[in-house]
């Protein structure tokens, strides 16, 4: 038996039991950075539903979110489906 989630299956669910922390940690981090906030371009590596990158595209210019599971990109792309070109997702596949 696999130790791992089967992500496609629990996709349509995954965020009614995560939701993200300490974005406020990240944007701390990123307001160091020579590049202002409302420009910065920010990878969300291993995006899952796009919870995280929802709640950052409130303060960065734009997001490249990448994940492994269509599921969860397919997810996240509704989701975000507000967010027009400041989001683009990418399967790692």
């Amino acid at each position: 038996m696999s130790s791992y989630e089967d992500y496609t299956r629990t996709s349509g669910n995954y965020d009614k039991t995560r939701e993200p922390v300490g974005t406020e940690i990240l944007v701390g981090c990123f307001a160091h950075t020579p590049v202002p906030l409302d420009r910065a371009v920010v990878l969300d590596a291993g995006c899952g539903t796009g919870s995280y990158s929802y709640a950052m595209l409130h303060y960065v210019g734009r997001i490249e979110a990448v994940d492994i599971n269509d599921g969860m990109l397919e997810v996240a792309s509704r989701k975000l489906a507000w967010a027009g070109d400041r989001i683009s997702f990418h399967s790692s596949r």
